[in-house]
């Protein structure tokens, strides 16, 4: 060691002589693929528990035998290993959707794909979050702020949640058989703005105070005038000689006011202009209160309609509204006079307390979901204001959780503005909030549209002068609403139909296999077959030679394979079922990273109350990984102790002894019915075809697991130096990891080598590290001879022994 000291000093160094350690693998993951009636497409999922399958990709459909896919990943659960399992793609697919206008056909395969690829569509609104008929009939409902805020309309335009106030003259039938009549307003709350049309919920009538013939006094020096209309009818002014002039030829001046109360204006007030150009009362004339605090707009003449347009709610119980107006007299003089009206209001009703999810099995009101919502926080800081919105997801006929109206999802106080959070680390913009957090839906496109005009997306309306457009951030933005809103999710499509079709094609169930082929990306230990995939037996065939290729690439993995059910179901024959299943598997690739077996088992299925057949390579793979949870992958998952199939109730084909032993030696290991220990596995080979100590399983799992441990230790010694040190680190580690091996019977013997003999000057200039590790495998039995000698009495055992 260089001490580098220029005067006298203590130098401290630290040799690390423990770099790298041997740690446990998990060698109890399978994978599956398969068409399923929900959940994410071409994404591995870990599943863990049937439960996990359930919630993730529904349950069993007996569709196109799409409950064998399902199945078979439940039977391996069974036994204690996980899974990744990934729902397979096909061109059928559609997500159910709630369009802009007219129906669409959408297909988001998962979350990725929405990000990069559907996040900004602008022809849906909301769409379930997983492909297929599943979500068809779910309801997205929505209410936001501001729907309820403005009390009545303007000209400039209409939005869900303004009020309006119109007059009203009708006739009535009395409880007591006599007709009457009704003159007063209707209040009404805008509950949907459509391209031609707005929806009105009436929430009250308020009758008119002043009768027909209440006087009323002019500034001009005529005289008294005199209601003659009542509210729904023209307000008619007389003058002192009894003439009639509607308010209709005379019209309100450009500043005029109402007036709340007693208090009235003087003629010289200079809010009065002294001429009129046209006299007459026009649409959109405004008008406000004496003190300014409340506008209001004439929104139509035949009617008399006077819409208020107010950020509060007001009640005008008990007050008396003055309108001031000016007219053309008899003798072309301009005189000015004042109308009073006195009128009695109801209670007023809260917009959001009545609103309701808009649900057709039930009737559930928004305020046992949430508060109303308002701004948030984040944005009034920022001088922005109404961009809370509500959303819940509901099961309306209860197809989903077989629960009518169950509410799945409810998402209170999200943000219209793309730059909301709620803290540093939350971000509460519906969008992103739906996309990372709900279980159901995905929200597409909002409402987004300037100018003094109706957007084309159905319901949404544009503000004067302002903007609705949500997805800004919300710095000084006033978002715009769309009121209380109920969407139905339609058009989602499966594999082969709309209606549950589960037909699945061969090339995308391999498209989904090869997701697993790189191995450093997801840790995998068996490859599912499941049922054989397509309609033949060579496409059959087909699949099993493309895991078993898969297998032998990723070289850390075992491919589970069960013959075709046309090879074993409903055939008498069992010599028949032999040979069918001995040609499918001669045409299979030869390897001892696959695992062949004789067929079915008969189960139930408690989704759907019936008994299937189902292929039993699940049931092999879970066997293996049952024997590395409860023992080690070294033991032979075989036999009464460790080769019981669960949930097996009987066998499609039960092979006799003569047809195990044409099967066996032709690599296919034999399920049979053992009385007294159940339905077991009777063999342990591997798929390939000479005779070798890897034609075993326990053996081909051996060296994966000493493989996989000892490479991963090897990898801490990347970029050291090949040198004795590092060298002997190496050994170090491995020698007591295979001792331990030894020791729990998985090997007899070995010997690790690694020096200067096999680390060669041209090995180190060539910046390479080698290790010779040699071991001697374990053997499971296979075959017991037992041999029983009768002797005679007079002769010793030590005379006959090694005579037989």
């Amino acid at each position: 060691m260089s001490l580098n000291l220029v005067s006298p000093g203590i130098k401290v160094r630290e040799v690390d002589l423990t770099v790298g350690r041997i740690d446990a693998v998990n060698d109890q993951i399978g994978a599956l693929v398969g068409p399923f009636v929900k959940g994410p497409v071409e994404v591995p999922v870990l599943v863990e528990t049937e439960k996990d399958l359930v919630d993730t990709f529904g349950k069993p459909s007996s569709s196109d035998g799409q409950y064998e896919y399902w199945m078979s990943a439940s039977s391996y659960l069974s036994y204690g290993g996980v899974m990744r399992v990934v729902r397979a793609d096909s061109s059928s697919l559609k997500n159910a959707n709630a369009p802009v206008s007219t129906p669409i056909s959408l297909k988001i395969k998962n979350q990725e794909d929405y990000v990069n690829n559907r996040a900004n569509d602008t022809d849906w609104l909301y769409a379930a979050k997983d492909p297929g008929s599943w979500a068809n009939g779910l309801k997205v409902c929505t209410i936001d702020a501001a729907a309820d805020q403005r009390i009545a309309i303007g000209t400039f335009g209409i939005q869900a949640g303004y009020a309006i106030t119109c007059g009203i003259s009708t006739s009535y039938a009395t409880s007591g058989g006599t007709v009457e009549n009704f003159e007063g307003f209707v209040k009404g709350i805008v509950t949907q703005v459509n391209k031609n049309d707005i929806d009105v919920k009436i929430v009250s009538l308020h009758p008119i105070g002043g009768v027909v013939g209440a006087s009323v006094t002019t500034y001009s020096s005529s005289g008294l005038g005199r209601i003659l209309g009542g509210a729904g009818q023209y307000w008619q002014i007389f003058d002192n000689v009894g003439t009639a002039t509607s308010l209709e030829k005379a019209r309100l001046e450009d500043n005029a006011s109402i007036g709340v109360g007693s208090t009235i204006l003087t003629s010289t007030d200079p809010n009065f202009v002294a001429s009129l150009s046209d006299g007459s009362l026009l649409v959109g004339d405004l008008v406000e209160t004496l003190n300014g605090a409340l506008t209001a707009r004439i929104a139509g003449l035949g009617t008399d309609s006077i819409l208020l347009d107010q950020a509060s709610p007001v009640s005008f119980a008990g007050t008396s509204i003055v309108f001031r107006y000016t007219r053309n007299a008899f003798d072309g003089t301009l005189d000015r006079g004042e109308g009073l009206l006195t009128r009695s209001y109801n209670t007023v009703i809260d917009w959001y307390d009545q609103q309701t999810l808009g649900l057709d099995n039930s009737v559930v009101y928004w305020k046992s979901i949430a508060p109303k919502p308002g701004t948030s926080l984040y944005a009034k800081e920022r001088g922005g204001s109404n961009d809370e919105i509500h959303v819940v997801v509901v099961d309306d006929k209860g197809s989903v959780s077989g629960i009518s109206g169950n509410i799945l999802e409810k998402f209170a106080n999200l943000s219209k503005g793309s730059d909301a959070k709620i803290s540093p680390a939350e971000a509460i913009y519906y969008k992103n909030y739906l996309s990372n957090v709900s279980a159901y839906i995905f929200a597409g496109t909002g409402p987004s549209v300037t100018g003094n005009a109706f957007t084309t997306i159905e319901g949404w309306v544009q503000q004067s002068g302002g903007t609705i457009s949500w997805g800004q951030e919300v710095n000084g933005v006033n978002f715009g609403s769309s009121g209380a809103r109920t969407y139905s999710l339609s058009t989602g499509y499966d594999y082969s139909s709309a209606s549950g079709g589960m037909a699945v094609t061969l090339a995308d169930v391999l498209s989904g296999y090869e997701i697993f082929r790189n191995p450093a990306e997801y840790n995998v230990n068996f490859l599912i077959g499941g049922p054989a995939g397509g309609s033949t037996t060579f496409e059959a065939q087909a699949k099993a030679n493309r895991l078993i290729d898969l297998a032998e690439a990723r070289k850390d993995c075992i491919a589970t394979i069960s013959p075709p059910r046309s090879s074993v179901l409903n055939i008498s024959n069992s010599d028949t079922q032999t040979n069918n299943i001995i040609n499918f598997f001669d045409s299979v690739s030869s390897s001892s990273y696959a695992v062949f077996d004789t067929g079915y088992k008969y189960m139930f299925d408690r989704f759907n109350n019936e008994f299937r057949y189902v292929a039993l390579n699940g049931d092999i793979a879970g066997l293996m990984a049952r024997t590395s949870i409860n023992n080690f992958p070294w033991f032979s998952p075989a036999g009464a102790s460790r080769g019981v199939i669960n949930n097996a109730v009987k066998l499609a084909y039960n092979p006799s002894q003569p047809q195990r032993d044409l099967l066996y030696p032709r690599r296919i290991n034999p399920v049979i019915f053992s009385p007294g220990a159940g339905i077991i596995l009777f063999g342990d080979k591997t798929g390939l075809s000479q005779a070798s100590a890897f034609d075993r399983i326990n053996v081909r799992r051996l060296f994966l697991t000493i493989e996989d441990t000892i490479s991963r230790a090897a990898r801490a010694q990347l970029f050291e130096f090949n040198d004795v040190i590092t060298r002997s680190n190496f050994v170090n580690i491995v020698e007591p990891y295979l001792r331990d091996v030894k020791a729990k019977r998985g090997i007899t013997d070995f010997l690790v080598v690694c020096d200067e003999s096999n680390n060669t000057p041209d090995v180190i200039d060539g910046n390479q590290f080698r290790a010779d590790i040699f071991v001697k495998p374990a053997r499971s039995i296979n075959f017991i001879g037992l041999t029983f000698v009768a002797n005679r009495t007079g002769i010793s055992f030590e005379e006959v022994v090694g005579t037989v």
